[in-house]
């Protein structure tokens, strides 16, 4: 008799079990650290009490009327996600964000396929960009109380995903109630169509020709709808402060400067915002590491170490470009490429759609693209630098090096960032009664009363206040 041997997982298979492997060790480190932050007051208490009264149907309804924002579905899902928390909004709310960052997670590494032993060495340098770029910071410190541009990430990943997948009739469906979701949530939604567009002009069809074509007659009718019926409009200089040069400056400062002619402070959002993704510089259009150099005398900090690591995580995306130029001259992309395409796509759009003001987690989709898009080019680095000349490799080993202790640092950084959240966020809530004195808010309503009780009896009992961590490395990394 002969005995069927036992199958042996290919290196491939090894390689993509072990990226998945870390995948899951990278949440866990972050869901951690997730789990410890309470629900924000900011941004979140106020939000919850509107956004529970009423039907579902009248909060939605209601939000078609906004000035200057077309977002009902953001409240949609709020109102969902607070009939299923009943009293016990803590585990509700977090946990959701915590199974966002898991499915994020999920679908990076289901986009960059990691098969072979370079794409799996590439994963980790892919996910250090991924959760310790500052575009990402603000889709996990924050929540509103549902991060809406969490939201927007897993639309824009989905999207990528629905496109590099073969062509199947569901995934035109799919793609239509994609954007739909996503450009009724918040505005960068609609950088779900850029995706599905950039990805077939580079060769991807797993949305036909006519799927793309139902995205453009979408994204038509969504500034119909906007503009022309509900008149909702756009942002204007006097709706939030905003960055320009060195500092921050409030609404009637941009008004004095740029009332008669905003254009240049839009071009400058604009390209602030493209050079942020390339560059880590400026952070919300404010030049925050050449001020610091310049009048701090202060060069070595956790957002110049960022500014490399994007630097350099750029030019290994350019060198990938040029290595490919001529398969791109002539149109033949394959997966790696249309990743690549995509990101440059997607950069261009949300720069675009930042023009009326600067802030670093409005790039957030560009950021994850970024990520993308250097794990790809890691990769093919790697696996050239293996029959390389001498000189070429000793180059290479030197640029992966910088490349992954710089993202390491901005890595950790990120962990640092949500523990200091957590600790500013239980102390808001310890003195929430003197906040709401402070923004002349009032508390009405037996609802309004018993949801904040529950809310700050949460953010105390559950999250007991950590001892602090001493070291100067601490202050350094917690100085972000």
């Amino acid at each position: 008799m002969i005995s069927a041997s036992p199958s042996v997982a290919s290196p491939r298979d090894r390689s993509t079990r072990l990226s998945y492997l870390y995948g899951a060790l990278v949440l866990t480190g972050v869901g951690y650290f997730l789990l410890d932050l309470p629900v924000q007051v900011t941004d979140s208490y106020g939000n919850m009490a509107q956004a529970e009264q009423g039907t579902l149907w009248d909060l939605t309804y209601r939000q078609f009327f906004q000035q200057a924002y077309l977002r009902p579905l953001l409240w949609g899902h709020i109102r969902v996600l607070l009939d299923l928390a009943g009293s016990s909004y803590f585990w509700i709310f977090r946990g959701w964000h915590v199974a966002q960052v898991a499915l994020l997670i999920a679908l990076f590494l289901s986009i960059v396929r990691p098969r072979g032993a370079a794409a799996a060495a590439a994963v980790p340098v892919g996910l250090g960009a991924l959760i310790g770029m500052h575009t990402f910071a603000g889709t996990i410190r924050e929540a509103f109380p549902v991060n809406t541009f969490m939201t927007i990430l897993l639309c824009c990943y989905g999207a990528m995903a629905i496109a590099l997948g073969p062509p199947r009739w569901w995934r035109d469906v799919a793609a239509f109630l994609l954007f739909v979701f996503a450009a009724l949530t918040v505005e960068s939604g609609l950088l779900v169509w850029v995706v599905f567009v950039a990805a077939w002009m580079a060769g991807a069809r797993g949305v036909s020709r006519s799927g793309v074509a139902a995205q453009c007659v979408l994204l038509a009718a969504y500034f119909y709808l906007r503009f022309a019926v509900l008149h909702v409009g756009a942002p204007g200089l006097e709706e939030r402060s905003s960055g320009y040069g060195f500092s921050l400056q409030d609404p009637s400062d941009l008004i004095a400067s740029f009332g008669g002619n905003p254009l240049p402070f839009y071009a400058y959002n604009v390209l602030s915002s493209v050079l942020t993704i390339l560059f880590g510089e400026p952070r919300a259009g404010v030049w925050v590491t050449v001020r610091d150099a310049m009048m701090r005398q202060e060069y070595v900090t956790p957002r110049s170490v960022l500014v490399l690591a994007c630097t350099l995580g750029s030019l290994v995306i350019l060198n990938y470009v040029w290595r490919r130029r001529r398969e791109w001259l002539a149109r033949r992309f394959d997966r790696g490429d249309q990743i690549v395409f995509v990101f440059f796509g997607v950069t261009a759009a949300n720069a675009v759609i930042s023009y009326p003001y600067t802030k670093d987690v409005i790039m957030s989709p560009a950021g994850i693209f970024f990520a993308a898009a250097l794990t790809v080019a890691l990769r093919e680095l790697l696996e050239n630098a293996l029959t390389a000349t001498a000189p070429r490799a000793a180059l290479a080993g030197v640029l992966v090096t910088g490349l992954s202790v710089a993202w390491a640092v901005a890595f950790a950084t990120a962990h640092f960032g949500l523990r200091y959240a957590a600790v500013q966020t239980r102390a808001e809530w310890a003195y929430v009664d003197a906040w709401l004195e402070r923004e002349h808010l009032v508390v009405s309503g037996p609802a309004a009363v018993e949801m904040k009780r529950r809310l700050q009896d949460e953010a105390i009992r559950l999250h007991p206040m950590r001892p602090p961590l001493r070291g100067d490395w601490i202050e350094w990394m917690e100085a972000n």
